[in-house]
């Protein structure tokens, strides 16, 4: 039985009386929708151009039983998405796994050792190459490194700024501007690039949306009304974030959790009385003045049953068994959640503070490689955020510049075992060994500006001689070797042959590729370079970087759990060379006196909980502060390095 709708043409339900029992057809589509409620499927619409979700809220409305198939009926369908089931957390349903503790790494570092410096930084790459297995990595591993780690620093602190100040107030300082950032003369202060700073009502529209209640905003973007005496949220430059908040929260958001019993079969539900009424109603109803006829049996009614006197006969009542049932936001724990829902999160975060500087936010295109000397160790690297060049036409090609810093999310939820002291945790040691190894990588793309790419093994012997000394290697091949030249002998058997199917008109079209896979044998003849490790729609520039420093300034989100955090790392560009060439004849010079060449200063900030309104706005601003800050015109000085 199929309805028709004036806007959207076929529906597969009833949508209005197309039968002689209309209410008939009613009730099945309360007992579809019935049915699709408990198990929480989507449904799907059906129109002659395009494939809708439709909710499972119908409009009905009484018909007459004589009505006919004349036109549009007032029972309509709404479509629109399916509502998420953390929008909807009085529903009951089957309980999902116990919500997953938190658990946050604890650093415990070696003390900072001066002891031939460039010996022990040569010597990272033997470090690195020892490690075969998770369980060799332990403290002693970052004594090449020489890592010294300060925590708990604020997101007002985390952006170091070196030499005079030349960026304008943020735009939760400057409280009488509206436009952008204007200097005495009333000229527009600029951005390094030429491009005028982001206004600051464009930053308030980020932090209302930011700040607006969680369930609001579920509700919102899960395209369901509001509650009873609430308006109506409006989410537009955030809908991104909340979007991947809402799945997060089915894994993580334990506030609503409500475990309770109850008998097996429940009491009849308010949608089923409404179903039983409309049964009832079903019947053939005759007009008024003419009595129901009466049909009486022949048989007289069975006598009731007595119950003894005594009582030893009456059955005692079962007691109904007890099932468990779950009322919340959750449909799983926290090691249940896909990886990218963090990633889109910390994705969405980070684009709402790099649109409006001009900046977005890119995956790598090829694996990430920390190269130590001879080793290129694998790290992670989420995505990077990178500025968009002026030019539209390099823009469009997907051409950025930078990078101005990394995210890297980490679905790690454990971090020591139940014997292990806070500190000493294997699973502590390997998390900030992957932040610092991201990091460098990130400060190691930044430092190629003005280089040429060397391909590994380019102008070495074995990328430009030819094997066995440059003797022909032609006779024999894999494929030789697996047919044994039966090609050839059947190739000089005759010259009848089949006619090749694509020689036909209609098939000269579907040619495939004419490009195939090589094969081992010659793949192995080609004498070249290994591929590179540049990413060829970067263009390498140190953004931000003090030109009369020798020291560069990165900075990471980092994210774990439902959290997220802003590390900021200084490292020299001594320090660089000799961890990736094993020498470096840059001089040993340093403008911090507490920080040495040979050292990595590593700062973060505490961990910011996405479900809290006031941490979500701290790290927008944290992650404003960076662009704001590496963004910005520098005076003309000396370029040191």
């Amino acid at each position: 039985m199929f309805g028709w709708c004036s806007t959207l043409g076929k529906a597969p339900f009833p949508c209005f009386p197309v039968h002689s029992f209309p209410r008939l057809c009613s009730l099945l589509v309360s007992i579809n929708r019935a049915k699709m409620a408990s198990s929480h499927l989507p449904g799907r619409g059906w129109c002659d151009s395009l494939t809708v979700n439709w909710s499972l809220h119908l409009r009905m409305s009484t018909a007459s039983p004589n009505s006919t198939c004349v036109g549009p009926h007032p029972v309509t369908l709404a479509y629109y998405s399916l509502p998420s089931v953390s929008s909807e957390p009085e529903k009951e349903r089957r309980p999902p796994p116990a919500p997953t503790p938190l658990d946050f790494p604890v650093y415990q570092l070696p003390e900072l050792s001066d002891k031939d410096p460039d010996a022990s930084l040569s010597r990272l790459n033997e470090v690195l190459a020892s490690i075969r297995r998770p369980q060799d990595i332990n403290h002693q591993k970052f004594e090449a490194l020489n890592l010294r780690l300060e925590e708990n620093v604020s997101a007002a602190d985390i952006v170091r700024h070196n030499g005079p100040k030349t960026d304008p107030p943020l735009p939760w300082e400057n409280m009488s501007a509206r436009s952008s950032p204007v200097d005495e003369d009333g000229c527009p202060i600029l951005m390094d690039n030429g491009n005028s700073y982001p206004s600051r009502d464009r930053f308030e529209v980020l932090q209302s949306e930011l700040l607006l209640d969680n369930d609001d905003a579920f509700r919102e973007v899960g395209r369901l009304t509001p509650r009873e005496g609430r308006e109506r949220v409006h989410v537009a430059q955030t809908r991104k974030f909340w979007t991947g908040l809402e799945r997060m929260a089915q894994y993580w958001d334990s506030s609503l959790d409500d475990y309770y019993e109850r008998p097996e079969t429940p009491p009849p539900t308010s949608e089923q009385e409404d179903t039983a009424e409309m049964q009832t109603d079903g019947e053939a109803q005759l007009p008024e003045g003419q009595e129901q006829p009466e049909t009486s049996m022949d048989i007289d009614p069975a006598p009731p049953a007595q119950a003894p006197e005594d009582g030893s006969g009456a059955e005692p009542e079962a007691t109904p068994e007890m099932v468990t049932r779950y009322k919340g936001r959750r449909i799983g724990s926290g090691t249940e959640m896909p990886e990218d829902v963090r990633e889109e999160i910390v994705r969405a975060l980070t684009e709402m503070a790099a649109w409006p500087f001009g900046c977005q936010a890119a995956p790598p295109i090829s694996p990430p490689r920390l190269a130590v000397k001879n080793l290129l160790f694998p790290v992670r690297h989420t995505f990077q955020a990178a500025r968009s060049p002026k030019d539209r036409q390099l823009a469009r090609s997907g051409v950025m510049e930078g990078p101005i810093f990394a995210a890297q999310c980490r679905p790690e939820i454990s971090f020591r075992g139940p014997q292990e002291a806070p500190g000493s945790g294997m699973g502590e040691v390997c998390d900030l060994l992957r932040e610092v190894g991201a990091m460098l990588l990130t400060a190691q793309e930044r430092a190629r500006q003005g280089g040429d790419e060397v391909k590994p093994g380019e102008g070495k012997w074995w990328t430009t001689v030819p094997r066995w000394g440059g003797a022909l290697n032609d006779s024999v091949s894999d494929y030789e070797k697996e047919t044994h030249g039966e090609d050839k002998l059947s190739a000089m058997s005759g010259y009848a042959r089949k006619r090749s199917k694509y020689e036909h008109p209609f098939f000269a079209l579907r040619r495939p590729s004419v490009t195939r896979k090589l094969s081992n044998s010659e793949r192995w003849k080609i004498i070249q370079p290994g591929p590179g490790l540049w990413d060829r729609r970067m263009r390498y520039i140190q953004i931000g970087k003090p030109l009369d420093s020798a020291f560069d300034d990165i900075y990471m989100l980092s994210s774990i759990n439902h959290h997220v955090s802003i590390l900021h790392l200084r490292v020299h560009r001594r320090y660089l060379e000799v961890i990736t060439n094993g020498s470096s004849t840059f001089p040993p010079v340093t403008d911090t006196p507490d920080q040495p060449w040979y050292a990595l200063q590593l700062r973060r900030t505490r961990w910011y909980d996405l479900f809290d309104g006031g941490d979500r706005v701290e790290a927008l601003k944290g992650i404003w502060r960076i662009f704001h800050y590496l963004l910005r015109q520098q005076p003309e000085t000396r370029f040191l390095n």
